[in-house]
């Protein structure tokens, strides 16, 4: 077993212990995922979280580099954070092994840093087949280091609970397509509640050129049926039950962006309609456990909402097997295990297999 150091962005979390409630009761478990890997590294190990008109991503990586004498290996969560290893590590004396989780290797501003020093590079986690392949093809990086995993889910924080369903509802920011789904849902009587109060549309250079758009531009008020507004995780969780069904409407991306609601809402028993994206592949399995809908297609998603909502039965029997599909491939543990098994096997010289699915 090699130390394997955790270097993190957790923002406005960052040093807080947080309650470890096994039974998920007040929080995603998120600690679960921490123990596997020592020292973690996150802002709190700055010496102050006010990191106000400093860029955290930018110390953090500093401050990993120079703790290198307290692990032989070190593992990156995030592009920002990854990058800016990446360039330290350039113009560093001493480098360690480092393994970066990332999802996105297609956007310029992410692309060419990481061409110019994929070397500094040990190995990559991804979740995402269409970006493993993109990073193998496009930037050439070498396929024996790119390990493929599923992603996660808290199965314990979201599971299912018995509760009247009377209701849709939507979740998330990152390139929703709340326009198509206020008109597929207009006229129809269903209330559904958008668990967002923006949506972030990336520009060409993401984080330089993103839009955020407030969905009180999209949803018009005088939807009544149609509400909005951000939730705190228990909350959230509650909105998952009461719903029949998960609608994840998504702008037209080669990420998987919608992973993690679509798997909240499987962990939680509900079936998942979802727009058929590039990148959105590698969760959802059409009439078994959701739906597609072509991008952009207000008819068609409308179809498929009404179809779901008056075959409860059906719907019943997708959140079971989706709920099913969770357990066997994307508990928290089980990420949490691959991942730090993919680390030691880059460390040992292991190629990756071209996936680590079962």
């Amino acid at each position: 077993m090699h130390k394997i150091a955790l270097g993190i962005l957790k923002g406005a979390n960052a040093g807080k212990a947080g309650l470890r409630d096994a039974g998920g009761a007040t929080g995603p478990r998120n600690y679960v995922f921490e123990d596997a890997f020592s020292p973690v590294l996150d802002e709190s190990t700055l010496g102050s979280l006010d990191t106000s008109g400093r860029v955290p991503w930018w110390r953090l990586a500093r401050e990993i580099q120079r703790r290198h004498e307290e692990y032989d290996a070190v593992v990156s969560w995030g592009e920002k954070l990854s990058l800016a290893m990446l360039v330290r590590q350039q113009f560093a004396s001493v480098r360690k092994p480092h393994i970066a989780m990332m999802y996105q290797f297609e956007k310029p501003n992410i692309r060419l840093p990481l061409n110019a020093f994929k070397k500094n590079l040990h190995a990559v986690v991804t979740w995402s087949s269409v970006q493993r392949r993109a990073l193998i093809d496009r930037l050439r990086f070498p396929a024996e280091r790119v390990y493929l995993i599923r992603h996660f889910v808290d199965q314990v924080f979201y599971s299912p609970r018995q509760i009247e369903e009377d209701m849709i509802c939507s979740v998330g920011a990152e390139m929703r397509d709340y326009a198509t789904l206020r008109k597929a849902v207009s006229g129809t009587g269903l209330r559904c509640h958008i668990a967002a109060d923006s949506v972030r549309i990336p520009g060409r250079f993401r984080l330089l050129n993103d839009r955020r758009v407030a969905i009180r531009d999209i949803v018009a008020r005088s939807d009544a049926n149609i509400t909005e507004g951000r939730m705190l995780l228990t909350e959230l969780r509650k909105l998952y039950a009461r719903s029949r069904f998960v609608v994840v409407p998504l702008l037209p991306s080669d990420t998987d962006n919608g992973v993690t609601v679509i798997l909240e809402a499987m962990a939680m028993g509900k079936p998942v309609i979802c727009s058929r994206t590039r990148g959105q592949v590698d969760v959802i399995q059409e009439g078994v456990t959701g739906l597609y809908v072509p991008v952009g297609d207000a008819d068609a998603l409308r179809s498929a909402i009404m179809s779901l909502w008056n075959e409860p039965s059906r719907a019943q029997q997708m959140g079971r097997n989706a709920r099913a599909y969770v357990e066997k491939n994307h508990t928290l543990e089980k990420f949490t295990a691959t991942t730090r098994s993919a680390a030691e096997a880059s460390l040992d010289g292991c190629p990756a297999p071209e996936t680590w699915w079962e």
